[in-house]
């Protein structure tokens, strides 16, 4: 549609320009011009040759200026053209306009007078100050999660408003792509043909355009994030297909598909956030040894991100509130950092700690929490009758090197449940099986949530009394026993380098030759299994599973004697008490937790009821919350947002320790930009506009929704006309003839005078 913004302009001025070339060319007055010639004979020809020359030369002068003027005077009068339907041309379409704002924590970035989350709102709602009554609008947040703020078009203004400013940034992370899906869903509801617009306000971080299906913006960062992704994924390989199938709906719900945006949507992407920002971060911290034990030093490695050019700073650690050290780093440009503190020895108990740097353009995370369990004693369970458990048990309470470490407690078979568990890091079954269904699931829950369970067969059961279990590193095929030419047995270390033999002193040199008259037959191993030792001609003699947090090892002798004589072998006593200290640092406690919506307490605080006060950061209750699943009450903690040490008070008095760190996700403080060219590209749709502030984003809006003025184009072939004009003048200016007689003709061409 054709249309201009100043029509009063043009219809005076360019009435102006249409008379003033026309009154001039009437009113100019006659001049001659004398041309001699030596003869008439061609004076008639000469004359109506020059009268029509001339009158057309003035002719196209006329209308040059005439069209030079009215350009002119249409250049300022501001066309522009509108692509509508055919329906609207005389009356302004209506409007629907979803906006979709990027909530992670990234948008906290200072820019100096104000940080980019603050820009976003502002930009947002001047969008919303652009919109008419007849317009509609509905607004979503991206965090980790799509938060619908307006889910439905709604045309209140004053609420919407209202709505807008109250949003708060979070410490999560974002992705944009289903939150755009969710808001063109809302736009496709309504069935009218109204115009669509979508807005998306973010920084300039490449991350949460990964769903667009772009390049990836990982980066330093994001490596633990993708290690323990990972390890989840392998975590859940072995689940059943049906859990597989429902994983993979979930993880394709809201992936951006362009074919679903209507082709005359309009996109409008602001970037607002710095071309070239700079970030340093903690983001993971490792502990050695993974057992840290009272009045022992340890050693604290801390890796760091950055986003930036090369640049140095300092990293200091805290314990107790505590500074410990300082050090200073250097990073490259773009590139991860390391660096290792020596931790003083503390003792027995939880310790509050955190790894923090200087104060920079994104602060919020510059602090990165942990907690330090130190213990004093190993908490052991044995569960078997009191000579099946009689070796082991004298093994677990001799002391190595001096030091009694270990804390054993002793059950009988059918004592087994979960609150008996509660607060062991190992649990020994010394010919306990076969168990009943509450107890093989009280075991298989504390394995899941951490704990390390040692299976040591007996007569009591069969093979068949394993068919049940889910967490088995191998289901043993039979009970065989061991013709006497083929008891002697060599044992061989086949991962000398596993965590359960790290402490063992020349693991792989040493010999040990073990009788065996009876034996688990062990085939096929579970996929995620390892074979730790074999006997003899490789056959399985211990092998390890994880499952869940936990870990599981099944050796094919019984802990006593009537089975082998590896009871009284010199690598019982080793092995039995680095079986503990594995299982204290397999999965007992987390050192911290990323921020999340839901967190079970059974993985990262078993020893807490929900009678436990558990306090915040700030001081404020954090309300324990249970369900039933499963016939069984699971405790969890929602919306856990805030980072920092959590405390809580299990005995009562009124002195809270520290009990779980909570981090926000680091793979957010990778800010690698997004070349705003490659915006479209990620989008594929039609119509998209990108802006890198919210005037050039008002210019966009104006042209999109107003039109797109050619005025500038105009004046140019203004100056074309002018040269033209300046060209054909000039022309009709120069001498005309040259002859011997002279004659006088007027300006039009006729003869006034004659010969000479």
């Amino acid at each position: 549609m054709f249309d201009l913004l100043n029509p009063l302009y043009f219809i005076i001025a360019g009435s102006i320009g249409v008379i003033v070339p026309l009154v001039l060319h009437l009113i100019q007055t006659s001049r001659t011009v004398k041309l001699p010639f030596s003869t008439i004979r061609f004076l008639k020809l000469a004359q109506k040759q020059s009268a029509s020359r001339i009158r057309m030369q003035n002719i196209l002068l006329w209308l040059l200026r005439t069209l030079m003027l009215v350009m002119l005077a249409l250049a300022f009068a501001m066309p522009l053209l509108r692509n509508k339907s055919l329906g609207r041309w005389f009356g302004r379409s209506p409007r629907d306009v979803a906006i979709v704002i990027d909530g992670s924590f990234s948008m906290d970035y200072n820019l100096g007078r104000s940080t980019v989350w603050e820009k976003a709102v502002e930009t947002a709602t001047a969008v919303l100050e652009g919109l008419s009554e007849q317009d509609r609008v509905c607004i979503f947040v991206a965090r980790d999660h799509v938060e619908p703020v307006i889910e439905q078009l709604i045309g209140d203004w004053e609420e919407a408003t209202g709505r807008l400013k109250a949003l708060e940034f979070s410490q999560t992370s974002s992705e944009l792509a289903p939150a755009v899906m969710e808001a063109n869903a809302a736009l496709m509801e309504v069935k009218e043909r109204r115009e669509r617009e979508i807005h998306i306000i973010t920084d300039t971080q490449a991350l949460p355009w990964e769903g667009f299906g772009g390049e990836n913006a990982d980066g330093p960062a994001a490596e633990p994030e993708k290690e323990k992704k990972k390890e989840k994924e392998e975590d859940a390989s072995t689940d059943d297909d049906e859990d597989d199938s429902e994983r993979k709906t979930v993880t394709t719900m809201g992936a951006w598909d362009p074919d679903k945006v209507d082709k005359r949507t309009v996109c409008f992407v602001s970037m607002l956030g710095a071309s070239e920002p700079e970030n340093m971060a903690p983001v993971d911290v490792e502990i050695e040894p993974a057992v840290t034990m009272a009045l022992s030093p340890s050693k604290a490695t801390v890796r760091l991100g950055y986003t930036g050019p090369p640049r140095g700073s300092t990293v200091s650690l805290f314990v107790d509130d505590r500074e410990v050290s300082t050090r200073s780093v250097a990073v490259g440009a773009d590139q991860a950092g390391e660096l290792s503190f020596m931790v003083p020895p503390l003792t027995a108990g939880r310790h509050a700690a955190r790894v923090q740097i200087p104060d920079d353009n994104l602060q919020i995370d510059n602090t990165f929490h942990f907690v330090f369990k130190v213990e004093d004693r190993f908490p052991a369970l044995c569960v078997g009758t009191p000579d099946d458990t009689f070796f082991l048990r004298t093994a677990l309470s001799a002391g190595i090197d001096g030091k009694a470490s270990i804390e054993m407690e002793w059950v009988p078979p059918g004592n087994v449940t979960d609150e008996k568990l509660q607060g062991y890091s190992c649990a020994f079954l010394c010919n306990a099986v076969p168990l009943s269904a509450g107890e093989l699931g009280a075991l298989e829950r504390f394995v899941d949530g951490g704990g390390l369970m040692v299976i040591f067969p007996g007569d009591r059961g069969s093979a068949m009394d394993y068919q049940a279990w889910t967490c088995l590193p191998v289901v043993p095929a039979r009970i065989e026993s061991v013709s006497i030419s083929r008891r002697k047995r060599l044992l061989h270390w086949e991962a000398p380098r596993h965590p359960l033999f790290e402490t063992l002193k020349s693991v792989g040199d040493s010999t040990v030759m073990v009788t065996v008259r009876k034996t688990l037959h062990l085939e096929e191993l579970d996929k995620r299994a390892e074979l730790l030792v074999s006997q003899g001609d490789d056959k399985p003699f211990l092998v390890g599973r994880p499952h869940g947090n936990g870990y599981v090892l099944l050796f094919a002798v019984a802990a006593d004697r009537t089975w082998s004589d590896f009871p009284l072998s010199p690598f019982f006593l080793p092995i039995a008490h680095q079986v503990v200290q594995f299982g204290a640092g397999v999965g007992s406690y987390s050192r911290y937790v990323w921020c999340t919506e839901s967190l079970p307490l059974a993985q990262v605080l078993p020893e807490a009821t929900h009678d436990t006060l558990l306090l915040g950061p700030d001081g404020e209750t954090v309300p324990i919350r249970s369900a039933v699943a499963e016939t069984r009450t699971v405790l969890h903690i929602e919306d856990l947002w805030k980072a920092g040490i959590y405390s809580m008070d299990l005995e009562g008095d009124g002195n809270p320790v520290p009990a779980l760190a909570v981090n926000m996700t680091r793979k957010e403080s990778d800010l690698t930009p997004l070349d705003p060219a490659r915006v479209p590209d990620l989008l594929q749709v039609k119509h998209v506009n990108v802006a890198l502030d919210q005037d050039e984003l008002m210019t966009q809006i104006q042209d999109s929704r107003v039109g797109r003025t050619f005025g500038e184009q105009l004046l140019w072939l203004v100056l074309i006309l002018a040269a033209a004009e300046f060209f054909v003048a000039n022309f009709q200016a120069r001498p005309k003839a040259s002859l011997t007689d002279e004659m006088v003709v007027d300006s039009s061409g006729r003869v006034k005078g004659g010969a000479k």
